[in-house]
């Protein structure tokens, strides 16, 4: 038995109900935490937390924590927690819509979104959050306590680490490989100068298709967000560069254009058809891929200008 693993296997919902328990039991945790979330060290009075708050429209958030601070206004942060999957469509976007729900609902004042991984996974997000917190930060603040307790938090949370560490393998969806490499082939032939990623095999909800147009620049890339129905470019980790890239843009009059803050990052984007991608191939509706390109090529056009 002592050769043995403790953990057979760390899953996410494990990690979700032992955050949970903290925050609920532990002030010294919830103000460290909500400290680290909102970078202010205030302390506060917590409200609750929940584990898998589900919207029809919007989706799930892994955890809430709902607290006050010394202004008496409620806020919340709303929690992603990962530790290897991969993320869903714009799984980033449909957090700050909940936190925005959140405010028009009266449920608080201010709201927080938060992703929550180990560090390796977090170098690798393109999902806009508001925050980020490592699994190792949390480790450091169990391995800074005394108690056997929080010795043996710190050793679980070290186990998901090393999941994280060893990999996800995603379910490979053939038809939706299928769709995004006749997709990607198509762009390669007749439009290379977008430089089209290279085809890989997906999942299922892996529908994004991307583009780097600028050499040497995978920090600027153009995404095709098929369900999403958007033409976006990403500038990632260039949101102090707001205002420069929003007045890049701001003359453009014969594409309708959105400019916005998206995390660390800043996004211009446009719409796009819609594609039915659980019914169709991609000769079926190559029409609208076209149109879609059409609007990536235009958008190249004024990222290099």
């Amino acid at each position: 038995m002592e050769q043995l693993n403790t953990y057979l296997n760390v899953m996410e919902r494990d990690v979700d109900l032992l955050i949970l328990e903290e925050l609920l039991v532990s002030e010294s945790f919830t103000n460290w935490f909500v400290s680290e979330a909102t970078r202010r060290p205030s302390p506060i009075r917590i409200i609750g937390a929940w584990h898998s708050v589900s919207n029809a429209q919007l989706g799930e958030s892994d955890l809430i924590v709902k607290f006050e601070e010394e202004t008496g206004l409620s806020e919340a942060i709303l929690i992603e927690n990962k530790i290897d999957a991969a993320a869903q469509t714009e799984q980033g976007h449909r957090y700050k819509m909940r936190g925005e729900k959140g405010i028009t609902q009266g449920e608080w004042a201010k709201f927080t979104t938060c992703l929550f991984a180990p560090q390796s996974y977090i170098d690798r997000n393109s999902e806009p959050y508001d925050v980020e917190l490592s699994y190792e930060q949390v480790v450091t603040f169990f391995q800074a306590q005394a108690d056997v307790r929080s010795q043996y938090r710190a050793t679980f949370l070290q186990e998901a680490i090393e999941k994280n560490r060893r990999g996800y393998q995603s379910v490979v969806c053939p038809r939706m490989t299928d769709f995004a490499t006749a997709y990607l082939d198509f762009v390669a032939r007749n439009h290379p100068e977008l430089n089209p990623e290279v085809a890989k095999p997906r999942a299922a909800g892996h529908d994004w298709i991307h583009f780097y147009p600028i050499p040497n620049q995978r920090n600027i890339v153009i995404v095709h967000q098929i369900r999403g129905q958007r033409i976006k470019v990403i500038y990632h980790g260039q949101l102090n560069k707001y205002d420069e890239i929003a007045d890049k843009f701001a003359d453009i009059v014969d594409l309708p254009l959105a400019v916005k803050p998206s995390g660390k990052s800043v996004t211009v984007s446009t719409e796009a058809p819609f594609i039915d991608l659980a019914n169709s191939t991609f000769e079926q509706v190559k029409g609208q891929i076209r149109l879609a390109l059409n609007s990536a090529l235009a958008i190249k056009n004024y990222l290099i200008r």
